[in-house]
């Protein structure tokens, strides 16, 4: 461990692409990213009216990604828009017939990945990473202000 800075971009860069080879394996292409864990929140709020600002909230992006976003899942057919009866401006994000389809193919995948990635990982190993992230994640905010948190 040299350089951890290298070792852990290089480490990403090997994790995203094994994730998106097991997303074309299990017909979720796509959706191992933003996507797919919007359809997972939605999927885990059905009860309550989630609107295109609960969606910033949960991803910590801002007005114009979660816009784009919600486009291209509208053009996938992941999710259709409904305006507000109160406040026009506010848009209900819903799932579609094959975006609910969706979610257990994301489960399977999710679970692959976890079941292929940790192989061999204690989870006393799994809670200090956990705590490394959550440190690097403090440190980030506390360089930025909380600009990049």
């Amino acid at each position: 461990m040299d350089n951890p800075l290298s070792d852990m971009r290089a480490i990403l860069t090997q994790l995203e692409s094994i994730c998106e080879e097991l997303a074309i394996k299990k017909d979720v292409q796509h959706l191992s990213g933003p996507q797919g864990r919007v359809l997972i929140y939605l999927s885990h709020h059905k009860e309550e009216a989630i609107f295109v600002k609960d969606i910033e909230q949960e991803l910590k992006i801002s007005k114009s990604v979660a816009s784009n976003l919600v486009k291209r899942m509208v053009k996938n057919d992941f999710i259709t828009i409904i305006p507000s009866e109160v406040d026009k401006r506010c848009k209900q994000v819903v799932l579609t017939t094959k975006g609910t389809a969706k979610i257990q193919l994301l489960k399977e995948f999710h679970e692959e990945v976890v079941e292929q990635l940790f192989q061999g990982i204690s989870w006393d190993d799994m809670k200090l990473v956990h705590q490394v992230v959550k440190r690097l994640q403090e440190n980030i905010t506390n360089y930025t202000g909380g600009e990049h948190a």
